[in-house]
């Protein structure tokens, strides 16, 4: 009994080091592959390095912020993606020019930032 109880522990403490770790490799793949996106699609206009201005807001600590530099709605991923899809006044639409999976990576690079 003292055997099963221990290969279950195993197995779980194992699981819980293993899950994380498979996780954010699939977070970072995905940050890989969104500011792959970002230097193709955004940077013209945002710098990833600094809050300042370049033609648009910089995106440095973007999802540490509270609120979205122009729109100031709290910073949610909805609320990002959203801006990325719709666009706004100064910012064009990218809803039709990226796909779901494309923007769900450039997301996960913003959280870099």
């Amino acid at each position: 009994m003292k055997r099963i109880h221990l290969f279950a522990l195993s197995f779980v403490v194992t699981l819980g080091l293993i899950l994380p770790l498979t996780l954010s490799s699939a977070d970072d793949k995905k940050a890989a592959e969104g500011e792959a996106i970002y230097k193709k699609n955004c940077n013209m206009c945002h710098f990833p390095d600094k809050a300042d201005k370049k033609l648009g807001p910089g995106l440095k600590d973007l999802f540490k912020n509270k609120e979205l530099p122009q729109s100031h709605k709290p910073v949610t991923e909805a609320a990002v993606r959203e801006q990325i899809e719709k666009g706004s006044k100064a910012m064009p639409a990218f809803g039709k020019k990226l796909s779901a999976g494309e923007i769900d990576s450039l997301i996960e690079y913003l959280k870099t930032l």
